[in-house]
Protein backbone atom coordinates (compact mmCIF):
# COMPACT_ATOMS: atom_id res chain seq x y z
CA UNK A 1 0.00 0.00 0.00
CA UNK A 2 1.14 3.16 -0.87
CA UNK A 3 1.92 6.22 1.33
CA UNK A 4 -0.46 8.82 1.90
CA UNK A 5 0.95 11.86 0.14
CA UNK A 6 -0.86 15.38 1.72
CA UNK A 7 -0.99 18.45 -0.74
CA UNK A 8 -0.94 21.60 1.14
CA UNK A 9 -2.00 24.58 -0.44
CA UNK A 10 -1.03 27.36 1.37
CA UNK A 11 -1.54 30.54 -1.09
CA UNK A 12 -2.93 33.24 -0.05
CA UNK A 13 -6.70 33.14 -1.47
CA UNK A 14 -6.46 29.49 0.09
CA UNK A 15 -6.10 30.91 3.44
CA UNK A 16 -8.44 33.79 3.32
CA UNK A 17 -11.42 31.10 2.11
CA UNK A 18 -10.10 28.80 5.48
CA UNK A 19 -10.07 31.53 7.47
CA UNK A 20 -12.55 31.45 10.90
CA UNK A 21 -13.54 34.49 12.72
CA UNK A 22 -11.85 34.89 16.36
CA UNK A 23 -15.18 34.78 18.38
CA UNK A 24 -13.63 34.32 21.23
CA UNK A 25 -11.22 37.52 20.93
CA UNK A 26 -14.43 39.28 19.43
CA UNK A 27 -16.33 38.69 22.71
CA UNK A 28 -12.82 39.23 25.24
CA UNK A 29 -13.08 42.88 23.09
CA UNK A 30 -16.73 43.67 23.82
CA UNK A 31 -16.59 42.61 27.30
CA UNK A 32 -13.26 45.01 27.64
CA UNK A 33 -15.17 47.80 25.95
CA UNK A 34 -18.47 47.45 28.29
CA UNK A 35 -15.87 47.58 31.26
CA UNK A 36 -14.67 50.87 29.74
CA UNK A 37 -17.83 52.12 29.50
CA UNK A 38 -18.70 50.98 33.57
CA UNK A 39 -15.33 52.66 34.34
CA UNK A 40 -16.46 55.82 32.65
CA UNK A 41 -20.18 56.18 34.47
CA UNK A 42 -18.39 55.35 37.28
CA UNK A 43 -16.31 58.32 36.91
CA UNK A 44 -19.27 60.53 36.24
CA UNK A 45 -21.37 59.71 39.08
CA UNK A 46 -19.06 58.84 41.59
CA UNK A 47 -19.36 61.87 44.43
CA UNK A 48 -18.01 60.68 48.22
CA UNK A 49 -20.41 60.91 50.65
CA UNK A 50 -19.35 62.79 53.81
CA UNK A 51 -19.96 61.19 57.53
CA UNK A 52 -21.88 64.20 58.44
CA UNK A 53 -23.14 67.68 57.45
CA UNK A 54 -23.31 70.97 59.37
CA UNK A 55 -26.28 72.48 59.23
CA UNK A 56 -25.67 75.61 61.19
CA UNK A 57 -22.67 76.85 62.51
CA UNK A 58 -22.64 80.20 64.61
CA UNK A 59 -20.17 81.84 66.52
CA UNK A 60 -20.39 85.16 68.81
CA UNK A 61 -17.32 86.97 69.70
CA UNK A 62 -17.04 89.77 71.83
CA UNK A 63 -13.99 91.87 72.19
CA UNK A 64 -13.00 92.62 76.09
CA UNK A 65 -11.05 95.74 77.10
CA UNK A 66 -8.12 93.61 78.25
CA UNK A 67 -7.80 92.01 74.20
CA UNK A 68 -9.04 88.96 74.87
CA UNK A 69 -12.49 87.45 72.71
CA UNK A 70 -15.29 85.77 74.35
CA UNK A 71 -16.54 82.98 72.39
CA UNK A 72 -19.08 81.10 71.79
CA UNK A 73 -19.67 78.37 69.30
CA UNK A 74 -22.95 76.78 68.18
CA UNK A 75 -23.44 73.84 66.22
CA UNK A 76 -26.17 72.00 64.53
CA UNK A 77 -24.90 68.52 63.79
CA UNK A 78 -26.52 65.86 61.61
CA UNK A 79 -24.43 62.27 61.28
CA UNK A 80 -25.22 60.74 57.85
CA UNK A 81 -22.79 57.58 58.10
CA UNK A 82 -25.06 54.62 58.18
CA UNK A 83 -22.36 52.41 59.83
CA UNK A 84 -20.18 55.07 62.27
CA UNK A 85 -22.04 56.61 64.90
CA UNK A 86 -20.85 60.52 66.15
CA UNK A 87 -19.88 60.29 69.66
CA UNK A 88 -17.39 63.01 69.91
CA UNK A 89 -16.02 66.01 67.84
CA UNK A 90 -13.10 68.39 67.76
CA UNK A 91 -13.31 71.91 67.24
CA UNK A 92 -9.87 74.11 65.96
CA UNK A 93 -8.79 76.76 68.73
CA UNK A 94 -6.93 79.57 67.32
CA UNK A 95 -4.26 79.19 69.25
CA UNK A 96 -2.86 77.58 72.95
CA UNK A 97 -3.65 80.55 75.06
CA UNK A 98 -7.77 80.25 75.92
CA UNK A 99 -9.67 79.01 78.97
CA UNK A 100 -13.00 77.22 78.28
CA UNK A 101 -15.67 78.74 80.50
CA UNK A 102 -18.71 76.47 79.62
CA UNK A 103 -20.40 74.22 77.63
CA UNK A 104 -24.37 72.69 76.58
CA UNK A 105 -25.30 69.66 78.94
CA UNK A 106 -25.27 67.43 75.74
CA UNK A 107 -21.64 67.62 76.33
CA UNK A 108 -20.10 65.46 79.13
CA UNK A 109 -16.77 66.28 78.86
CA UNK A 110 -14.26 68.40 77.00
CA UNK A 111 -10.53 67.92 76.83
CA UNK A 112 -8.06 70.21 75.28
CA UNK A 113 -5.43 69.28 72.59
CA UNK A 114 -2.32 71.22 71.93
CA UNK A 115 1.19 69.73 70.10
CA UNK A 116 4.41 71.29 69.78
CA UNK A 117 3.46 72.26 65.82
CA UNK A 118 0.54 74.80 67.29
CA UNK A 119 -2.32 72.42 66.48
CA UNK A 120 -4.89 73.23 68.74
CA UNK A 121 -8.24 72.11 69.10
CA UNK A 122 -10.89 70.78 71.90
CA UNK A 123 -12.04 67.38 71.70
CA UNK A 124 -16.24 66.72 72.99
CA UNK A 125 -17.21 63.72 73.97
CA UNK A 126 -21.38 63.19 73.38
CA UNK A 127 -23.55 62.31 76.20
CA UNK A 128 -24.73 59.06 73.80
CA UNK A 129 -24.19 58.02 70.09
CA UNK A 130 -25.60 59.57 67.61
CA UNK A 131 -26.84 57.91 64.56
CA UNK A 132 -27.60 59.02 60.75
CA UNK A 133 -31.04 60.50 61.35
CA UNK A 134 -30.39 62.27 64.64
CA UNK A 135 -29.56 66.08 64.71
CA UNK A 136 -27.64 67.07 67.75
CA UNK A 137 -27.15 70.41 68.72
CA UNK A 138 -24.55 71.68 71.07
CA UNK A 139 -22.65 74.78 72.34
CA UNK A 140 -19.30 75.90 74.05
CA UNK A 141 -17.78 79.05 75.23
CA UNK A 142 -13.87 80.16 75.82
CA UNK A 143 -12.39 83.32 76.69
CA UNK A 144 -9.36 83.46 73.82
CA UNK A 145 -6.00 85.13 74.31
CA UNK A 146 -3.26 86.36 72.08
CA UNK A 147 -5.31 87.51 69.34
CA UNK A 148 -4.80 91.37 69.71
CA UNK A 149 -2.13 93.06 66.98
CA UNK A 150 -0.55 96.26 65.98
CA UNK A 151 0.81 97.43 62.78
CA UNK A 152 1.71 100.76 61.83
CA UNK A 153 -0.50 102.55 64.77
CA UNK A 154 -3.84 100.22 64.02
CA UNK A 155 -4.85 97.67 66.16
CA UNK A 156 -6.71 94.57 64.48
CA UNK A 157 -8.20 91.27 65.15
CA UNK A 158 -7.72 88.39 62.50
CA UNK A 159 -9.68 85.72 62.90
CA UNK A 160 -10.16 82.09 60.91
CA UNK A 161 -12.74 80.29 62.62
CA UNK A 162 -12.55 76.67 62.50
CA UNK A 163 -13.11 74.56 59.31
CA UNK A 164 -13.88 71.25 58.10
CA UNK A 165 -12.17 69.51 55.82
CA UNK A 166 -14.55 66.31 55.56
CA UNK A 167 -17.67 68.25 56.53
CA UNK A 168 -19.87 70.36 54.37
CA UNK A 169 -21.48 73.42 55.91
CA UNK A 170 -25.28 74.41 55.03
CA UNK A 171 -25.00 77.59 56.91
CA UNK A 172 -23.06 79.51 58.72
CA UNK A 173 -23.23 83.11 60.59
CA UNK A 174 -20.48 84.53 62.27
CA UNK A 175 -20.99 87.54 64.27
CA UNK A 176 -18.40 89.53 66.07
CA UNK A 177 -19.73 92.59 68.15
CA UNK A 178 -19.82 96.33 67.49
CA UNK A 179 -17.23 98.68 69.37
CA UNK A 180 -17.32 102.51 68.99
CA UNK A 181 -13.54 102.87 68.15
CA UNK A 182 -13.88 100.76 64.94
CA UNK A 183 -11.82 101.80 62.03
CA UNK A 184 -13.42 98.96 59.17
CA UNK A 185 -14.48 95.28 58.99
CA UNK A 186 -14.50 92.81 56.20
CA UNK A 187 -18.19 91.65 57.16
CA UNK A 188 -20.98 91.19 55.34
CA UNK A 189 -23.72 93.28 57.24
CA UNK A 190 -24.28 94.76 60.33
CA UNK A 191 -27.08 94.29 62.49
CA UNK A 192 -28.32 95.04 65.83
CA UNK A 193 -24.81 95.94 67.36
CA UNK A 194 -23.31 93.38 65.55
CA UNK A 195 -21.13 92.74 62.28
CA UNK A 196 -22.08 89.15 60.59
CA UNK A 197 -20.44 87.02 58.28
CA UNK A 198 -22.80 84.65 56.19
CA UNK A 199 -23.00 82.04 53.73
CA UNK A 200 -22.09 78.34 53.20
CA UNK A 201 -19.12 76.23 52.67
CA UNK A 202 -18.25 72.94 51.35
CA UNK A 203 -15.27 70.77 53.21
CA UNK A 204 -12.58 72.46 53.02
CA UNK A 205 -13.33 76.22 52.92
CA UNK A 206 -12.27 78.76 55.79
CA UNK A 207 -13.57 82.49 56.07
CA UNK A 208 -11.08 85.53 57.42
CA UNK A 209 -12.78 87.77 59.61
CA UNK A 210 -10.60 90.96 60.20
CA UNK A 211 -11.86 94.07 62.58
CA UNK A 212 -9.94 96.83 63.03
CA UNK A 213 -9.62 99.81 65.58
CA UNK A 214 -7.54 103.23 65.88
CA UNK A 215 -6.63 102.34 69.32
CA UNK A 216 -6.87 99.85 71.97
CA UNK A 217 -5.63 100.03 75.68
CA UNK A 218 -4.07 96.10 75.71
CA UNK A 219 -1.14 94.40 75.28
CA UNK A 220 -0.90 93.09 71.50
CA UNK A 221 1.17 90.06 70.19
CA UNK A 222 3.15 89.70 66.81
CA UNK A 223 1.07 89.43 63.71
CA UNK A 224 1.54 86.09 61.99
CA UNK A 225 -0.16 85.86 58.65
CA UNK A 226 -2.50 82.98 58.47
CA UNK A 227 -0.98 79.80 56.64
CA UNK A 228 -3.50 77.16 54.89
CA UNK A 229 -1.51 74.36 54.08
CA UNK A 230 -3.58 72.39 56.52
CA UNK A 231 -6.89 73.62 55.11
CA UNK A 232 -7.68 70.81 52.48
CA UNK A 233 -11.15 69.08 50.62
CA UNK A 234 -11.24 65.29 51.87
CA UNK A 235 -14.11 64.58 49.77
CA UNK A 236 -12.69 66.36 46.49
CA UNK A 237 -9.11 64.49 47.70
CA UNK A 238 -11.43 61.05 47.63
CA UNK A 239 -12.87 61.69 44.29
CA UNK A 240 -8.98 62.66 42.61
CA UNK A 241 -8.01 59.45 43.77
CA UNK A 242 -11.19 57.10 43.22
CA UNK A 243 -10.62 58.86 39.09
CA UNK A 244 -6.87 58.21 39.48
CA UNK A 245 -7.35 54.67 39.65
CA UNK A 246 -10.19 54.07 37.36
CA UNK A 247 -8.15 56.00 34.96
CA UNK A 248 -5.45 53.69 34.87
CA UNK A 249 -7.56 50.66 34.87
CA UNK A 250 -9.09 52.27 31.84
CA UNK A 251 -6.01 52.39 30.09
CA UNK A 252 -4.88 48.63 31.30
CA UNK A 253 -8.19 48.19 29.34
CA UNK A 254 -7.10 49.83 26.22
CA UNK A 255 -4.22 47.65 25.81
CA UNK A 256 -5.41 44.39 25.92
CA UNK A 257 -8.79 46.13 23.42
CA UNK A 258 -5.92 46.41 21.14
CA UNK A 259 -4.39 43.44 20.49
CA UNK A 260 -8.36 42.03 20.62
CA UNK A 261 -9.40 44.60 17.96
CA UNK A 262 -5.75 43.84 15.67
CA UNK A 263 -6.91 40.13 15.70
CA UNK A 264 -10.49 41.10 14.43
CA UNK A 265 -8.84 43.26 11.99
CA UNK A 266 -6.33 40.28 10.53
CA UNK A 267 -9.82 38.52 9.75
CA UNK A 268 -10.57 40.71 7.81
CA UNK A 269 -7.33 42.11 6.00
CA UNK A 270 -4.96 39.79 6.07
CA UNK A 271 -3.06 41.44 8.54
CA UNK A 272 -3.19 43.26 11.35
CA UNK A 273 -1.82 46.96 12.36
CA UNK A 274 0.63 45.93 15.46
CA UNK A 275 2.71 42.39 13.59
CA UNK A 276 3.87 42.30 10.40
CA UNK A 277 1.65 40.44 7.37
CA UNK A 278 0.68 37.12 8.36
CA UNK A 279 1.60 36.62 11.92
CA UNK A 280 -1.92 37.31 13.25
CA UNK A 281 -3.34 35.78 10.10
CA UNK A 282 -6.24 33.26 11.85
CA UNK A 283 -7.42 29.90 9.85
CA UNK A 284 -9.75 28.44 11.76
CA UNK A 285 -9.54 30.94 14.66
CA UNK A 286 -6.09 30.16 15.59
CA UNK A 287 -2.73 32.17 14.14
CA UNK A 288 -1.56 30.82 11.73
CA UNK A 289 2.06 29.63 11.74
CA UNK A 290 2.78 28.75 8.31
CA UNK A 291 2.66 32.53 7.06
CA UNK A 292 5.31 32.68 10.14
CA UNK A 293 7.52 29.87 8.93
CA UNK A 294 7.38 31.78 4.74
CA UNK A 295 8.35 35.23 5.73
CA UNK A 296 11.01 32.92 8.11
CA UNK A 297 12.71 31.80 5.15
CA UNK A 298 11.87 34.78 3.43
CA UNK A 299 13.80 36.97 5.75
CA UNK A 300 16.60 34.05 5.80
CA UNK A 301 17.10 34.13 1.90
CA UNK A 302 17.29 37.52 1.88
CA UNK A 303 20.38 38.00 4.68
CA UNK A 304 18.24 39.03 7.32
CA UNK A 305 16.92 42.39 5.86
CA UNK A 306 12.91 42.87 5.68
CA UNK A 307 11.94 42.62 1.97
CA UNK A 308 9.20 43.95 0.18
CA UNK A 309 5.68 42.13 1.34
CA UNK A 310 7.61 40.80 4.43
CA UNK A 311 8.21 43.33 7.12
CA UNK A 312 8.33 41.94 10.67
CA UNK A 313 6.88 44.15 13.76
CA UNK A 314 10.29 45.91 14.35
CA UNK A 315 10.70 46.40 10.48
CA UNK A 316 13.98 43.86 10.48
CA UNK A 317 15.09 40.26 11.13
CA UNK A 318 15.06 37.73 13.40
CA UNK A 319 17.01 34.65 14.57
CA UNK A 320 15.15 31.79 15.90
CA UNK A 321 16.83 29.13 18.50
CA UNK A 322 13.09 27.80 19.77
CA UNK A 323 13.04 23.79 18.46
CA UNK A 324 9.54 24.31 17.26
CA UNK A 325 10.40 27.44 15.23
CA UNK A 326 7.74 29.45 16.06
CA UNK A 327 8.15 32.24 18.41
CA UNK A 328 10.37 34.79 16.18
CA UNK A 329 9.17 37.41 14.02
CA UNK A 330 6.89 40.14 15.00
CA UNK A 331 7.73 39.57 18.84
CA UNK A 332 6.95 36.32 19.73
CA UNK A 333 3.28 36.85 20.02
CA UNK A 334 2.81 33.41 19.39
CA UNK A 335 4.64 30.89 22.04
CA UNK A 336 6.51 27.98 21.63
CA UNK A 337 3.40 25.92 23.40
CA UNK A 338 1.30 26.95 20.04
CA UNK A 339 3.10 24.85 17.83
CA UNK A 340 1.18 22.69 15.30
CA UNK A 341 -2.09 24.60 16.12
CA UNK A 342 -2.75 24.34 12.23
CA UNK A 343 -4.79 21.36 11.06
CA UNK A 344 -5.57 20.91 7.45
CA UNK A 345 -8.99 19.68 6.67
CA UNK A 346 -9.84 16.10 5.08
CA UNK A 347 -10.11 17.80 1.92
CA UNK A 348 -7.13 18.79 1.36
CA UNK A 349 -5.21 15.78 1.74
CA UNK A 350 -4.76 13.39 -1.89
CA UNK A 351 -3.94 9.94 -1.45
CA UNK A 352 -1.97 7.99 -4.03
CA UNK A 353 -1.97 4.27 -3.66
Amino acid sequence: MAKKKVDYDFSEETVRKRRKFPVGRAILLTVLILLQVLCVVAIVNYEPSPQDVIDKYEIYVTPKSDGTLDIEYKFKWTPLDIDEPLTFVYVGIANPDYSLLNYSTNIVSAERYDDYEGECHIDLYLDRDYYRGDTLEFSFSINQQSMLCERDGEYFYEFVPCWFNATPITSYAFYWKELPNEVSNNSTETLDGWHIWRGSMEAGEYRTLTVSYDSFDAPTVEYKPFYDGSVYNDLESDRAAFIAIFIIIIIVLFVFEIFCFDTVVSYHRGRGFIYGYGHPMYIYGRPNRHYRDAQEKHMASSGGHSGSGYRGAHGGGCACACACACACAGGGRAGCSQKDTYNPRKENFTEEK
